[in-house]
């Protein structure tokens, strides 16, 4: 059962109805009230603008998109800052919206602030429009006994306003109410009273009554009765090309023939609804489409006129930039040269000074470097000489060291004692460290950072004589020399080498002491 909106002022029932009685298509429409928008913009008239935003407000709503609807109810309550009938309009009009939504504490929100705003200003019509609206958000909340108090004092002022459209509709809202307590023969009086009043109604306004009484004719029982009404009803609809009450009459009579047990007259009624529907689904989603579609390219062109009007704004600053910044760099260019020209004698003898001074600072510095390289090879040369000489001197006691090995057993017991002796220090001296700890001291004054680095990049711990092999490989020494410093095989020193080669990280192309030298 269709409801009837209570929230229409005299002021703009002209709007309300335009729409119905317009014979230009939907787009056309659109096209029109966009074009009323800018006209009025670029004519800065505050009234103009704000009642096209309530007419584009209602435009939207009428086709069921709310979301616009609300934008432009919204930018209605920005530009208008008047607080008159037409914010009373505006706020019922979203209270409405919220209401079909099922948003019903946003739907009361909007509501309470008008009746606010209506009690202000004495506005008796709308008070009793914001009661109506009230009425049916509590309906809908199934608080019928708050319902029938907000409707009866809409009733109320409508009576003393005797404003018949406003009766009819009062009674037609508390007879709804009724029917859905199931009281029916009092919804059946004052749907009576309704269509009493609803003589100079709209055509929608009055098809509704009579299909309503016809509904509860049917409920009780009347079958002929509610026959009667509800062809009235549909013929009416049929006069007035009003497809969603025509549907709503269709689907009565179904119901009605239905429980008269007349089945085949149901189901043609049915049918014929079924059909009536689908044509104003198919009807409404073309407007819909058609609607979007408008809406799209108008938004597309405000947005590329604010994107052109943006431009310009940033094309307008960007040149008042350009001219200061352009302003300001003479300015500071004539300044920097009149400073630059009267602190050029001062900077050039300061520059002589300071060049004398780095000429002498780079003299010095040559002379350090000369001499500190000079101490380097010194110690370098000395190094390596200490190295040779140690692989000498082990090299010698190595084959003294054999030789008396060989002549122990040639000679009496008293000799081969002695010779055991000797054996035993030169063998003890072959082991000495003090050496060693003095040549690893002249190394670490030439590569200081040598053994620090090479203890932090292996991955394990390096034994006293993987240092020294990694020391003797650093001084770039070949295997031969390095086995006879340390006293064993060249195989010794290959087997040694692949063992520290494992704990560096190191490429399996690359050379180990070209990996030690770059160390």
């Amino acid at each position: 059962m269709l409801r009837i909106k209570s929230f229409l002022f005299v002021f703009f029932t002209f709007i309300a109805l335009s729409y119905a009685q317009d014979s230009l298509p939907i787009n056309d429409k659109l096209y029109q009230l966009k074009s009323q928008l800018e006209i009025a913009k670029k004519s800065k008239d505050s009234t103009k603008i704000a009642i096209t935003y309530i007419k584009l407000g209602n435009f939207f709503q009428q086709l069921g998109l709310y979301s616009e609807a609300i934008k432009n109810y919204q930018s209605f309550q920005k530009s208008y800052i008047k607080k008159d009938t037409c914010i009373i309009y505006v706020k019922n009009a979203l209270a409405n919206i919220h209401l079909d939504l099922k948003k019903y504490e946003e739907a009361k929100r909007h509501t309470l602030e008008s009746l606010e705003i209506s009690n202000e200003l004495n506005y008796s019509k709308g008070k009793a429009n914001v009661y109506a609206l009230l009425g049916s958000i509590a309906e809908k909340q199934k608080d019928y006994k708050l319902a029938l108090m907000h409707q009866n004092k809409s009733l109320s002022i409508f009576k003393a306003l005797k404003d018949s459209t406003g009766l009819a509709i009062s009674n037609e809202n508390i007879g709804s109410i009724y029917e859905d307590l199931e009281h029916y023969e009092k919804a059946k009086s004052y749907f009576k009273k309704a269509q009493h009043f609803s003589h100079y109604c709209s055509s929608d306004i009055r098809i509704n009554i009579i299909n309503n009484l016809g509904d509860v004719h049917r409920k009780t029982g009347n079958f002929e009765k509610a026959i009667s009404y509800t062809n009235k009803a549909l013929k009416l609809s049929k006069t007035t090309k009003n497809e969603s009450q025509l549907e709503s009459a269709l689907k009565d009579l179904s119901r009605t023939y239905a429980e008269l047990k007349d089945y085949k007259r149901a189901y043609e009624y049915l049918n014929n609804q079924s059909i009536v529907n689908e044509q104003e689904l198919k009807r409404k989603n073309i407007e819909v489409v058609s609607t979007m579609e408008v809406l799209y390219e108008v938004n597309k062109k405000e947005a590329q006129l604010q994107l052109l009007h943006k431009q310009n704004q940033i094309n307008k600053v960007r040149q008042y930039i350009f001219l200061v910044c352009t302003l300001f760099i003479i300015l500071a260019l004539t300044l920097a040269f009149m400073y630059w020209k009267k602190r050029r004698k001062h900077e050039n003898r300061i520059l002589q000074y300071k060049q004398q001074l780095l000429q002498v600072d780079l003299d010095k510095k040559t002379a350090e470097e000369s001499a500190l390289k000079k101490e380097i090879e010194t110690k370098v040369s000395s190094l390596t000489n200490y190295s040779l000489n140690i692989a000498h001197k082990n090299k010698l006691l190595s084959d003294v060291s054999k030789t008396l090995y060989k002549l122990k057993d040639r000679n009496v017991a008293l000799i081969k004692s002695k010779l055991k002796e000797i054996i035993k220090e030169i063998d003890n001296d072959l082991e000495n460290h003090n050496e060693w700890t003095e040549l690893m001291g002249y190394f670490d004054q030439i590569h200081p950072e040598f053994f620090y680095n090479i203890k932090q990049i292996t991955s394990a711990k390096l034994s006293s004589s993987e240092i020294r092999l990694a020391m003797l490989l650093r001084l770039n020494l070949s295997s031969k020399e390095i086995a006879n410093i340390l006293h064993i095989t060249p195989d010794s020193v290959r087997i040694a080498r692949y063992r520290l080669r494992k704990k560096l990280p190191i490429d399996s192309k690359e050379d180990l002491q070209a990996f030690l030298q770059n160390l």
